[in-house]
């Protein structure tokens, strides 16, 4: 259990900073000042329905790393601790942050992805460190489950008729791939990338005598999700109509994949599963007429709670998921509207073909401000941003109604290749801030 904070220690803090000491307090001046932290003003709370009684248990949250993060720049960590092992008081630079607290992901050497090793993860709101102050109340920060676990099952009727040496080879985006044999008893877990969250499963054996690979996949894999996927003998059912195996002999179906969802984020353990049904997996050849129905993931705002700010909305419907544009263009545009006026509005591209070189290439940058037409590194990308028709400058700034259209920026996607895109779009106003995600697909 975490140190009770010393009462004293902290009575003894606040007035010694309230008292004329010939030395004032915070002498040691970095930039704008400095503030204090008390490791009191915070807590740390794991939630999971993860059972992991096998390996190393629940952790501890004694052994989380806790960081302090720039509130504007997630990669700029400012100071971090176990922890169990915080000081009573962190000194910090003047500045806003956020705290992330994380445990696990341990993953293999140039993999993002290990068998037994979940990754939790929970941040703090934004606060502010203030010159000669003290910060005392951030309230607790819960950690989930944020990695994709993925749990392989051999039904007894493939097991029967399959070599000994059959495998699955399951790999989730860009995260890397691990192989399961009916032997294996742990679950695998990948790291979570936004907008690289396919789940790709191949079966690679011998079955009924037969050198057999099939690949089965299943889209918008969602982190704090456990996908246990069986994999079970292709039976064709000669009084279901419908029901039959496609392609040449040798080169039919011999394999099914269903997928069960479990959320793990600390709801119980809900299967997540439409009427608890399992839902058979797409099959490289043959893929269902049907996409799979993609589970929730954790602390999603549910559709009446308000929102305060600007409001985002597709002119189109479909526009606000465009998966296979290029199979079926059209207009991607986001009308936002503000009562008081737009004061901020951020873009940032998140993609795993358009890669920071490729956006540098054309005057870009993964992360752009609109309205004072520079990057997250203060370069000038007004010119760009203009060429390709986004609004910028005084088009947003103080404006109620700006037409947010990237319908130009649609054909450098297409000659990148296939791939996933998300714009992530962050608007602010006197009200608050919205965020909204525009995901877009190319095959």
């Amino acid at each position: 259990m975490k140190r009770i904070t010393n009462i004293l220690v902290n009575i003894a803090l606040l007035l010694g900073v309230a008292s004329c000491s010939s030395e004032a307090p915070f002498s040691r001046e970095t930039g704008e000042g400095e503030g204090r932290f008390l490791s009191s003003a915070m807590s740390v709370e794991l939630k999971t329905d993860e059972k992991l009684v096998r390996a190393t248990g629940v952790p501890d949250v004694n052994d989380f790393t806790v960081e302090f993060v720039s509130a504007d720049n997630a990669d700029k960590i400012v100071d971090h601790y176990t922890y169990g092992e915080m000081p009573e008081v962190v000194t910090l630079p003047v500045g806003d942050y956020v705290v992330r607290a994380y445990y696990g992901g341990d993953y293999e050497a140039g993999s993002n992805a290990a068998f037994s090793a979940p990754y939790y993860l929970g941040e703090s709101e934004r606060f502010s460190i203030e010159k000669d102050k003290i910060k005392d109340n951030i309230g607790t920060i819960v950690c989930r489950l944020s990695n994709v676990k993925v749990t392989i099952l051999f039904d007894e009727s493939l097991v029967r008729v399959m070599s000994p040496d059959s495998k699955v080879s399951v790999s989730v985006g860009d995260s890397g791939s691990l192989d399961f044999t009916k032997d294996t008893q742990d679950s695998g877990y990948f790291a979570y990338v936004e907008g690289s969250n396919t789940m790709a499963a191949v079966f690679s054996g011998v079955v009924d005598g037969d050198e057999t690979v099939e690949t089965k996949t299943y889209d918008n894999v969602m982190p704090g999700n456990h996908y246990r996927i069986t994999f079970k003998l292709h039976v064709v059912d000669p009084n279901e109509p419908g029901d039959i195996n496609p392609g040449a002999p040798g080169d039919e179906i011999k394999i099914d994949a269903t997928v069960n969802l479990e959320d793990l984020t600390g709801n119980g353990g809900t299967n997540i599963n439409p009427d608890d049904e399992d839902i058979f997996m797409d099959d490289d050849r043959y893929p269902n007429e049907e996409d799979p129905t993609p589970g929730p993931g954790p602390d999603e705002p549910g559709p009446d709670e308000p929102s305060n700010g600007p409001t985002v909305k597709p002119e189109d419907e479909d526009s606000i998921n465009l998966n296979d544009w290029n199979e079926n263009p059209s207009e991607c545009v986001l009308n936002v509207h503000s009562d008081t006026g737009i004061t901020g509005f951020e873009v940032e591209i998140k993609s795993v073909v358009l890669s920071p070189e490729e956006l540098s290439g054309v005057g870009l940058a993964a992360k752009m401000n609109l309205i004072t037409g520079l990057d997250e590194d203060g370069n000038d990308v007004s010119d760009a941003l203009s060429g390709l028709g986004f609004p910028i400058k005084e088009e947003i700034d103080g404006k109620n109604d700006v037409e947010f259209n990237i319908t130009g920026f649609m054909p450098m996607l297409q000659m990148l290749g296939a791939g996933d895109h998300t714009f992530v779009l962050v608007v602010s106003d006197s009200e608050g801030t919205n965020t909204t995600e525009l995901k877009i697909r190319i095959k």
